[in-house]
């Protein structure tokens, strides 16, 4: 059932957010409620001239350009350009996905979710900026399939739940694996600081 995987996610992002972030801090309160308009609004889409657009999407490509307009000229320009890559990646997965299935040899949300997660963390290494060319990319490479799919007349709807599912697994899967590099720095510098109190002693 599509939705289903961006339902569970999205609603694991608001716990935390609400319970296990600082308390009192503005950041909190205002992811809390993002994330809770994003669930809300997903089910509702819009058309314009030959399109139709989810509400979710728009809500998605507002609230990251609006993060990339606060990031530093040249790092914003290699932030855009990444997302960029990130656009060419999601839109050739697509097509090929349309031309030849057979590639699809694993199920198709997991394929695109390690290619897309894979190309972040090549291009970026800052941990906040790869959610943001994760997620811009992505939605950027909606509407570029969308226009390939317009000039076949082939129906489609920018920011469905199959795309909402793809980029939920996507983001928990880099949530993952950057909690794992924040415990082995952790771990690291805890056995470093071990080792230097012990040469001490000795």
């Amino acid at each position: 059932m599509e939705g289903l995987t961006f339902y569970w996610i999205t609603w694991i992002y608001w716990v935390i957010s609400t319970f296990f972030m600082k308390k009192g801090s503005l950041s909190r309160f205002y992811l809390s409620l993002w994330i809770l308009m994003l669930i809300i609004i997903s089910p509702y889409s819009f058309s314009l001239y030959d399109f139709e657009i989810s509400f979710a999407s728009i809500m998605l490509l507002v609230t990251l350009f609006l993060m990339v307009s606060t990031i530093k000229s040249l790092k914003a320009a290699y932030v855009l350009l990444s997302s960029f890559i990130i656009m060419l990646a999601y839109v050739c997965f697509h097509l090929f996905e349309l031309f030849d299935p057979v590639l699809l040899i694993f199920p198709r949300n997991w394929m695109l979710a390690i290619l897309l997660i894979s190309l972040t963390f090549i291009l970026q290494a800052n941990k906040l900026y790869r959610f943001i060319i994760l997620i811009l990319g992505s939605i950027q490479g909606e509407f570029l399939y969308a226009y390939i799919l317009n000039k076949y007349s082939f129906p489609f709807l920018i920011g469905s739940y199959a795309y909402l599912d793809a980029i939920a697994l996507s983001t928990a899967l880099a949530a993952a694996w950057t909690s794992f590099e924040y415990l082995t720095s952790f771990y690291e510098k805890h056995l470093n600081q071990i080792e230097k109190e012990k040469q001490k002693l000795s």
